[in-house]
């Protein structure tokens, strides 16, 4: 059994991104070696990860299966796996086995490293843009000021009792009697449609809704954006599974960037 190479280090200075460097094969014998790594680096608080494969020279079965195993406790926690510097062989199974659906992967570690910023870029601008927008709200509905309920009180009470008295004497003054020959007659009146406010929340929407209202908000934004944008707050910290999501996106017709881009056009 060939020993595993392991060595990690952070990408960047605040310590949120951990590159993890793979020497060797990995295959049944030692794959092991990479669940207890995942283990250490979940118990670490990290949870962005940049596994570099420059010096990787086979990836049996069972190493992928570690990957899209332990892919998701990091996605449940706000945080990904991404992978880089592939070699032909490795990349070649990679695209056969279809594993790009579940992890994304990229040229260099910097490459990687970067798409985690932009991630976390468009998330942030989507949130504070939800959260201006529930703040406008909030003003538009807040109560009325000192001087709105000064100019109330003001109001001469005496003057209201006189005109509703007058009101109700021309009212009563206009009213003619029924015959019957008018009933059977059917009254027209000019419609007056109501105006219907309902605060609707993001949290109470349905799912595949509240994920309309994400891409109407950036409609650049990847799955996993979609995805981690749903577990905040405003939209009640919903939780969906990363396949789930994208059925939803596929029966939306919005499961590439090109059609959520023209739905955002035709918001």
């Amino acid at each position: 059994m060939e020993k595993l190479q392991i060595d990690s280090k952070f990408a960047d200075q605040s310590g949120e991104i951990m590159v993890v460097e793979l020497g060797g094969h990995v295959d049944q014998s030692n794959s092991y070696q990479l669940e207890r790594l995942f283990d250490n680096i979940i118990e670490s608080g990290c949870y962005r990860v940049i596994v570099d494969f420059s010096k990787v020279y086979y990836m049996s079965s069972a190493g992928w299966g570690v990957f899209v195993g332990e892919i998701k406790r990091f996605r449940d926690r706000g945080g990904d796996i991404k992978l880089a510097n592939m070699n032909p062989d490795i990349y070649e199974v990679y695209q056969m086995l279809e594993f790009y659906h579940i992890l994304d992967d990229y040229p260099s570690v910097e490459a990687a490293a970067a798409a985690f910023k932009k991630d976390q870029e468009e998330i942030d601008l989507v949130i504070d843009e939800i959260e201006e927008g529930e703040s406008e709200e909030a003003a538009a509905a807040s109560p009325e000021t000192p001087e709105q309920e000064e100019s109330v009180e003001e109001i001469d009470l005496e003057e209201i009792v006189a005109d509703s008295a007058e009101t109700k004497d021309k009212e009563k003054s206009e009213t003619t009697p029924i015959s019957s020959t008018d009933f059977g007659k059917e009254a027209v009146h000019d419609f007056v449609p109501t105006s219907l406010h309902t605060d609707v929340k993001l949290a109470d929407l349905p799912l595949p809704e509240k994920i309309k209202r994400v891409i109407a908000q950036n409609p650049l934004i990847g799955i996993w954006g979609i995805r981690k944008i749903l577990r905040h707050e405003h939209f009640g910290r919903t939780k969906v599974g990363i396949f789930k999501l994208y059925k939803i996106l596929r029966d939306l017709d919005l499961d590439t960037k090109a059609k959520r881009y023209r739905f955002y056009r035709s918001c």
